[in-house]
């Protein structure tokens, strides 16, 4: 069943109704000649982003969402909505600590949680509303429709037409290129696009050519609540290699989950462990016996589920030596950067997108190999091992804190906030300057 489609028709009888915001908006946008100036400084940005949960449990798109939440709020001028399908009111609490509100969207029966987004509650003031890909942003034309005068920011965090290369299931290619077309179809109706790291900007700026639509390249930074992580410094017996990612059988070539058994396997040292985790409930078996059919004892393999608390995942990184991410493509590459951000030595390929942003930044470059061969990932990781624990822990501290410079969440934020006063207030709009 296509929900949407069935939203269209749904929307307009049972939840558009009429509603204190749409004149509020109309008033906003009307009648400029007749309003007396303002700035920056005495006019409140409302942004909302849509979202399906609060925790960033499943990575990705909420992980993003949350983090883009917490740093927006913390601009002077800026009120800060998530508008998501259900939370707990934990979570609730948590996020009113960090200046932001949730709101959860009314329940539809019959239509899955995230359609519910499509109609925003009666009196909700917002000026720009953000979506990410197909998943959270094929809500905004309809909220759009009742709210005419609200900008819309879309997301992009993948790009489907690469991924399509490498998944197995049939049609895989044809699928992730409808897909494409769809993320396209959104970019070119939204206000302005964003895309999350260099890869990704560059991939979608060539897509929205023709419509001469302008891509801003958002390159995430160090997650502080990662960074508060101790990591030891005694040398341990064994050397553990940590992989993330979330055990589907079709995404093992995309992934590089076959590198890293290969890898561990011709180091043929069995010291050396690898540790997966992201496996599916259940499937903990399957997933074991298709990293061992590329060779890797299974006295070297640990499989485990993945620990859907934050807190979990930064505890998990004190417990392993090194992170890798062999992916063949990747937009960009959080699991990585939370384990670097978590103190955790990182290897990353360079066909990712945090790979492309290592490379603008001192020493990154000797953390990404530029292969597919799973004999130059050995190498890699024996290069890493050979080093004093205390002093790949340094080296790693070094990264971690010059890419914080470089790729600081809140200067970025707030030229993304500059963005959205621009088209939101046009005219009216003033640049104050702001210290960071």
């Amino acid at each position: 069943m296509n929900s949407l489609l069935q939203l269209h028709q749904f929307f307009p009888v049972f939840c558009f109704k009429e509603s204190a915001f749409g004149s509020v908006a109309s008033t906003s946008q009307e009648g400029l000649e007749e309003e007396a100036p303002t700035t920056a400084s005495n006019r409140t940005l409302n942004v909302t982003l849509l979202s399906s949960e609060w925790k960033s449990t499943k990575g990705g798109l909420s992980t993003i969402s949350r983090e883009l939440a917490i740093q927006l709020a913390k601009h002077p001028n800026v009120e800060v909505s998530v508008y998501l399908p259900q939370c707990s009111e934990e979570d609730k609490k948590i996020a009113a600590s960090l200046d932001v509100q949730i709101i959860e969207a009314e329940e539809l029966p019959g239509y899955e949680p995230v359609d519910w987004l499509g109609s925003v509650p009666e009196n909700h003031a917002m000026d720009c509303v953000i979506g990410h890909g197909v998943h959270l942003g094929r809500q905004i034309p309809l909220i759009k429709r009742q709210n005419c005068h609200c900008k819309w920011i879309q997301i992009v965090h993948t790009a489907p037409e690469e991924l399509g290369m490498y998944k197995t299931y049939a049609d895989a290619i044809s699928k992730d290129d409808d897909k494409l077309k769809t993320e396209v179809k959104l970019c070119n109706m939204a206000d302005q696009v964003v895309a999350v790291g260099p890869k990704l900007a560059d991939a979608f700026s060539c897509s929205l050519r023709r419509c001469q639509k302008e891509v801003i390249t958002l390159i995430p930074g160090i997650f502080t609540e990662f960074s508060e992580e101790k990591q030891a410094t005694e040398k341990r017996g064994n050397f553990v290699v940590l992989v993330f990612g979330h055990g589907d059988i079709e995404d093992f070539e995309l992934k590089g989950y076959d590198i890293a058994a290969k890898a561990i396997a011709e180091l043929n040292d069995m010291s050396c462990h690898l540790m997966f985790v992201g496996a599916p409930s259940g499937k903990e078996k399957e997933v074991t016996e298709k990293f061992q059919d590329y060779g890797i004892s299974p006295a070297q393999l640990t499989v485990r589920c993945l620990d859907e608390s934050r807190e979990g995942l930064a505890k998990l990184s004190c417990g392993v030596d090194l992170a890798i991410m062999p992916s063949r493509t990747e937009g960009f590459g959080l699991t990585a950067l939370e384990a670097l951000s978590a103190g955790l030595p990182v290897l990353v390929s360079d066909t990712s997108g945090l790979g492309e942003a290592f490379k603008k930044v001192a020493t990154g470059s000797i953390w990404i190999v530029a292969s597919e061969e799973p004999k130059d990932w050995a190498k890699a990781i024996s290069a890493v091992r050979e080093k004093d624990r205390d002093v790949r822990l340094e080296e790693c501290e070094m990264l971690r804190e010059k890419y914080g410079v470089k790729y600081s969440w809140q200067k970025q934020c707030y030229s993304l906030v500059e963005t959205m006063q621009k088209i939101s207030f046009g005219k009216r709009y003033v640049k104050l300057p702001i210290n960071l």
